[in-house]
């Protein structure tokens, strides 16, 4: 089973994955099911391993999606050198579970456990839509930051939120997402491959040269051979 190797780093991903669970199944035993469910089967292998890549994957889909149905606001964000990474990235590995306040949290996880990842991206896509215009409205990074560490929080109004998710950011054909996810994790592996060539490369020269020893230093073989 694939919890069971739980990397230290993502234990608070799944602590808080599995308190989200305990909150809407109530007992504990449907819970941990729950979250075996969600890390096993609802999301998409090595989404929690040590390399993230599926994360990682989902992230540049993230992108491409929000450059496809907020290309104003993407291009204010890329004017101001904005990275969404920072708070998208933790949004998917624990489902919002940081993000939303509990009512509307709740019905996203009612409609995630029902039809997966899928959900995932409409509502981060949402999120930003229902709050484009504030957005837009600031013109400088450090403000856009500071805004966005709390701005899911001031969302109140669900049957907004939902109608944005589920029919303003249509359509989106999972078909779309697959092929996204597949054209990304291609790219990613790659440059991962590629990024291990060159650290093999780089140790390989590393120990062919030998330690280095500072220019004008003795070292400890040339000073016992003088004496």
């Amino acid at each position: 089973m694939q919890l069971l190797h739980i990397t230290p780093g993502l234990l608070s991903s799944h602590s808080r994955l599995a308190a989200i669970a305990l909150l809407v199944l109530e007992e504990e035993e449907s819970a941990f099911w729950c979250l075996v469910a969600i890390v096993e089967t609802i999301m998409p292998a090595d989404y929690y391993s040590k390399t993230l890549t599926s994360s990682q994957v989902d992230q540049r889909v993230l992108q491409d999606l929000l450059l496809e149905k907020l290309p104003r606001l993407m291009a204010h964000l890329g004017q101001h050198r904005v990275d969404l990474s920072f708070l998208t990235f933790n949004w998917f590995l624990v489902v919002f579970a940081d993000s939303l306040i509990s009512n509307i949290l709740l019905r996203v996880w009612d409609a995630f456990l029902y039809e997966g990842t899928k959900v995932i991206f409409r509502y981060a896509l949402a999120i930003f839509k229902y709050n484009e215009e504030e957005i837009l409205r600031l013109q400088d990074a450090l403000e856009i930051y500071q805004y966005l560490r709390f701005f899911t929080k001031t969302i109140c109004n669900s049957q907004k939120l939902m109608h944005i998710a589920f029919n303003d950011m249509n359509p989106f054909p999972m078909k779309q997402l697959r092929q996204l996810r597949t054209a990304h994790r291609e790219r990613l592996e790659a440059e991962l491959r590629e990024l291990e060539q060159l650290k093999a490369e780089y140790l390989e020269t590393r120990n062919s040269q030998g330690p280095a020893v500072p220019e004008g230093c003795t070292s400890e073989d040339e000073g016992e051979g003088e004496a």
